[in-house]
Parts: C-alpha cells; structure tokens; sequence
C-alpha cells in the first residue's frame, strides 16, 4: 500500500512539473509573437512599441556597421587622436567672394569670426554679434557661429556624444558609386536634434565626397533634405586632410541624384590647427553686441 501511494505521489509531481514546463514554453510563444505583432516587449526592455525582433536585429546590424564606417571615414582623414591633440581649428573663409577668419576651440567650441561686415562669436555660453546678425547666414549668431566650422570638421565631429551613424548602403549617385551613412542625433543634443545628414565616401579610399543635409533650425517639422555639398580640394594639414572647397547643388532624394550648382561656393584657405589659441580674449563677449541664448 505505502508503495503504491510513493508511485501515485511521484506520478503526479511528474505530471506537475510538466505542466509548469509547458505553460513557461506557451509564454515564450506568446512574447515572441507579440514582438512579432507589434507589442512592446515587457517593461525594462530598451525595444520601441511596435518593432519587430527582425526589424531590431536589422538596426543593430545597420549601427554596428555604420560605426565601423564611420572609423573608417575618420582614419582615411588622418584620425581622432591627430584631431584631439589640437586645441583650435582656424581658417580663412572665401564665402562667394567675402573674406570670413574663423578660430574655433576644438574642445568647447568657443568661437570667434570675423569679416569687414561683422563679428560673430561664441563664449561657451551665448552666441553673439557685432553690430547685429543681419548679414550673417540666416539672420542668427546661434544658427551661424559653427556653420562652416560643423562642415569642415566633419568626419571628426560625428564623434560628439549622441550622434548616432547608421550604414545606408552602396549608393550611385549621377553613375558613381558611394558607401553611405545616415547621421542623427539623440534627443537635446545642439541647437538642431532633428537635422539628418547622410555622408557619401569612396568606397576604396572611405574618404567624404558629398554630404546631404537638412536643416530644421528655422522648421523642425518641415525640413527637408534637397541640398547636397560637395567635398574637394583635400590638403594634408600638419597629418590631417581638409576639403579646400565645398559647394552646393540640387538634390533629389528620392532618386539620391545632383542636379545643377546653387551658385553656392565656400572656399577654405590658410587651414591650420593650434596647439594653444593666442588670445582668449577674442572669445568674450564685447560691449554692445547682441547676444543670443544658445540652449
């Protein structure tokens, strides 16, 4: 009798356990198919509401790839570590025939420009300018003071704390082949967290040769990407290279073609990098310029 209950006793601990085993494998079911579905992932997970597990899988792959290019991009113009072991950026700018000096801080971007119409800067806290920013591009200090700078430190800058580089494939744009990039960025970072850029670099030398872009500065709902510059001129600079010239044409995103030049050519000339920024100075604000909050 004893014996008979032990065999009754241990058939159904069996039977149990089975049944626990079960309900944990219908569950899994039932969380890959909600993913599957559309359902967000249960609470704590980093998945987006109504993301795939394949869709996420193919995003991954695409951001580990992107960063792997972008290394690539960075080491064909000479490296982070060259570019951080300088303390300022200067240049002079030919912008469509006005002369434009420019010394930027690498690593607060403090700023400082200068022409015959007007001085721009940026003391690490506000933009501002003299007399006013009526002739500088788009009527602000803040939009204006690291423009060109953003431009020409590129690949380099991409390395900012969340920018995040997604690969977009091999491209042919107007029958040449390119690897691209997608660039956003996180949210709150600079003054235009919804601008998207894509880079096009030369599938054997990974250098940059067009940037498409948008601008939502002035419209963040309704920018759009319809320009493309492009990159030329490329000079070693004390183990770095720099476009020497960028100019602007058509673009047509659908098709990802050029069409003709904007007219729009900025000419970069006496580049050179600083290891130490001769008057800090320049950086303050002075007396009775217009200052603009940089948020």
């Amino acid at each position: 009798m004893w014996n008979l209950l032990r065999v009754l006793m241990l058939f159904f601990l069996v039977f149990a356990i089975s049944c626990k085993e079960g309900k944990k494998v219908d569950m899994e079911k039932e969380k890959v198919l909600s993913v599957e579905e559309g359902t967000s992932f249960e609470e704590g997970t980093s998945f987006e509401e109504g993301t795939s597990v394949r869709e996420k899988t193919s995003v991954g792959h695409d951001m580990d790839k992107g960063v792997e290019l972008l290394e690539k991009c960075i080491e064909a113009h000479g490296g982070m570590q060259r570019w951080n072991s300088f303390t300022a950026l200067a240049y002079d700018l030919d912008d469509n025939g006005k002369m434009v000096h420019q010394i930027t801080q690498l690593k607060d971007r403090r700023t400082h420009i200068k022409s015959k119409d007007y001085e721009v800067g940026f003391d690490g806290d506000v933009a501002w300018a003299m007399p006013n920013a009526e002739k500088v591009s788009g009527g602000s200090a803040a939009f204006y003071y690291d423009l060109d700078f953003y431009f020409i430190g590129i690949p380099f800058l991409l390395k900012d704390p969340g920018v995040k580089a997604a690969y977009a494939g091999k491209v042919t744009v107007n029958g040449v082949p390119y690897e691209s990039l997608k660039i956003t960025f996180g949210t709150g970072v600079g003054l235009t967290p919804n601008d998207i850029y894509f880079l096009y670099m030369d599938p054997e030398t990974f250098m940059l040769r067009i940037l498409t872009y948008s601008i939502s500065y002035f419209d963040s709902e309704n920018a759009q990407i319809n320009s493309a510059k492009v990159y030329s001129g490329y000079n070693g600079v004390q183990g770095l290279q720099m476009p020497t010239q960028m100019e602007n044409f058509e673009w047509d995103s659908e098709s990802e073609e050029m069409g003709k030049s904007k007219n729009h050519i900025r000419g970069f000339s006496n580049i050179r990098f600083l290891n130490e920024v001769p008057d800090e100075s320049l950086f303050e604000v002075p007396e009775g310029a217009v200052i603009e909050q940089v948020e």
